[in-house]
Protein backbone atom coordinates (compact mmCIF):
# COMPACT_ATOMS: atom_id res chain seq x y z
CA UNK A 1 0.00 0.00 0.00
CA UNK A 2 1.25 3.49 -0.81
CA UNK A 3 1.11 5.66 2.29
CA UNK A 4 -0.39 9.14 2.06
CA UNK A 5 0.99 11.32 4.84
CA UNK A 6 -1.52 14.12 4.33
CA UNK A 7 -3.67 15.73 1.69
CA UNK A 8 -5.90 18.79 2.07
CA UNK A 9 -9.62 18.20 1.50
CA UNK A 10 -11.29 21.60 1.58
CA UNK A 11 -11.54 22.55 5.24
CA UNK A 12 -9.85 19.36 6.40
CA UNK A 13 -7.06 16.88 6.01
CA UNK A 14 -7.32 13.33 4.77
CA UNK A 15 -4.75 10.81 6.06
CA UNK A 16 -4.42 7.21 4.95
CA UNK A 17 -2.34 4.40 6.35
CA UNK A 18 -2.38 0.68 6.75
CA UNK A 19 -0.63 -2.23 8.32
CA UNK A 20 2.13 -3.87 6.30
CA UNK A 21 1.15 -6.55 3.78
CA UNK A 22 2.03 -9.41 6.12
CA UNK A 23 1.33 -10.46 9.67
CA UNK A 24 4.25 -8.39 10.98
CA UNK A 25 2.98 -6.19 13.79
CA UNK A 26 3.81 -2.79 12.31
CA UNK A 27 2.03 0.06 10.60
CA UNK A 28 3.08 0.90 7.04
CA UNK A 29 3.99 4.43 8.16
CA UNK A 30 5.64 5.67 11.34
CA UNK A 31 4.27 9.22 11.46
CA UNK A 32 1.34 11.40 10.46
CA UNK A 33 1.04 15.19 10.57
CA UNK A 34 -1.83 17.68 10.68
CA UNK A 35 -2.35 21.24 11.91
CA UNK A 36 -3.89 22.07 15.27
CA UNK A 37 -7.65 22.46 15.15
CA UNK A 38 -7.92 20.74 11.75
CA UNK A 39 -10.75 18.45 10.86
CA UNK A 40 -8.93 15.22 10.06
CA UNK A 41 -10.26 12.06 8.48
CA UNK A 42 -8.03 9.03 8.98
CA UNK A 43 -8.60 5.96 6.84
CA UNK A 44 -6.92 2.81 8.08
CA UNK A 45 -6.66 -0.42 6.06
CA UNK A 46 -5.75 -3.70 7.70
CA UNK A 47 -3.44 -5.33 5.14
CA UNK A 48 -2.57 -8.26 7.43
CA UNK A 49 -3.04 -11.85 6.33
CA UNK A 50 -4.61 -13.23 9.53
CA UNK A 51 -4.24 -10.55 12.24
CA UNK A 52 -6.93 -8.18 13.48
CA UNK A 53 -5.85 -4.57 14.11
CA UNK A 54 -7.31 -1.25 15.22
CA UNK A 55 -5.98 2.32 15.07
CA UNK A 56 -6.07 4.45 18.20
CA UNK A 57 -4.79 8.01 18.64
CA UNK A 58 -3.68 8.68 22.22
CA UNK A 59 -1.98 11.26 24.40
CA UNK A 60 1.81 11.21 24.10
CA UNK A 61 3.33 8.50 26.27
CA UNK A 62 -0.02 6.77 26.89
CA UNK A 63 0.07 4.01 24.25
CA UNK A 64 1.05 1.24 26.64
CA UNK A 65 -1.34 2.38 29.37
CA UNK A 66 -4.24 2.51 26.89
CA UNK A 67 -3.36 -0.94 25.53
CA UNK A 68 -3.05 -2.39 29.04
CA UNK A 69 -6.39 -0.91 30.10
CA UNK A 70 -7.99 -2.25 26.92
CA UNK A 71 -6.66 -5.78 27.46
CA UNK A 72 -9.77 -6.53 29.52
CA UNK A 73 -12.15 -5.04 26.94
CA UNK A 74 -12.48 -7.45 23.98
CA UNK A 75 -16.12 -6.49 23.39
CA UNK A 76 -15.20 -2.81 22.89
CA UNK A 77 -12.41 -3.36 20.33
CA UNK A 78 -9.70 -3.66 23.02
CA UNK A 79 -10.35 -0.14 24.31
CA UNK A 80 -11.59 0.80 27.76
CA UNK A 81 -14.76 2.89 27.21
CA UNK A 82 -14.30 6.59 28.00
CA UNK A 83 -10.52 6.30 28.41
CA UNK A 84 -9.40 9.94 28.83
CA UNK A 85 -6.12 9.19 27.00
CA UNK A 86 -7.92 8.24 23.77
CA UNK A 87 -8.40 11.07 21.27
CA UNK A 88 -9.82 9.08 18.32
CA UNK A 89 -10.08 5.46 17.25
CA UNK A 90 -10.99 3.11 14.44
CA UNK A 91 -12.67 -0.15 15.45
CA UNK A 92 -10.99 -3.54 15.34
CA UNK A 93 -10.69 -4.60 11.69
CA UNK A 94 -10.37 -8.03 10.15
CA UNK A 95 -7.76 -8.59 7.41
CA UNK A 96 -8.72 -6.70 4.25
CA UNK A 97 -11.12 -4.33 5.99
CA UNK A 98 -10.86 -0.53 6.15
CA UNK A 99 -12.22 1.89 8.70
CA UNK A 100 -12.41 5.63 9.07
CA UNK A 101 -12.65 8.24 11.79
CA UNK A 102 -13.09 12.02 11.61
CA UNK A 103 -12.02 14.24 14.50
CA UNK A 104 -10.64 17.68 15.34
CA UNK A 105 -6.95 17.65 16.14
CA UNK A 106 -5.93 18.69 19.63
CA UNK A 107 -3.38 21.38 20.53
CA UNK A 108 -0.01 21.42 18.82
CA UNK A 109 2.29 18.70 20.11
CA UNK A 110 3.30 15.09 19.69
CA UNK A 111 0.76 12.31 20.11
CA UNK A 112 0.91 8.58 19.44
CA UNK A 113 -1.12 6.10 17.43
CA UNK A 114 -1.20 2.44 18.35
CA UNK A 115 -2.92 -0.88 17.77
CA UNK A 116 -4.37 -1.96 21.13
CA UNK A 117 -5.03 -5.61 20.24
CA UNK A 118 -3.26 -7.50 23.06
CA UNK A 119 0.50 -7.65 22.48
CA UNK A 120 0.51 -5.48 19.35
CA UNK A 121 1.35 -2.17 21.07
CA UNK A 122 5.01 -3.13 21.61
CA UNK A 123 5.82 -2.74 17.90
CA UNK A 124 2.67 -1.42 16.24
CA UNK A 125 2.74 2.30 16.97
CA UNK A 126 3.78 5.65 15.52
CA UNK A 127 3.72 9.39 16.12
CA UNK A 128 1.08 11.93 15.20
CA UNK A 129 2.54 15.42 15.03
CA UNK A 130 0.11 18.29 15.42
CA UNK A 131 1.65 21.51 14.15
CA UNK A 132 0.65 25.04 15.24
Amino acid sequence: MVETPSAPTGDGVSLSLGSVNSDDLVFGTESLTAGAGSTVTVTYTNNAITQQHNWVLVQNGAKDDVALAGASAPTTDWLQPDDPNVIASIRLLNPGESGQVTFTTPAAGTYQFVCTFPGHNATMHGTFEVTP
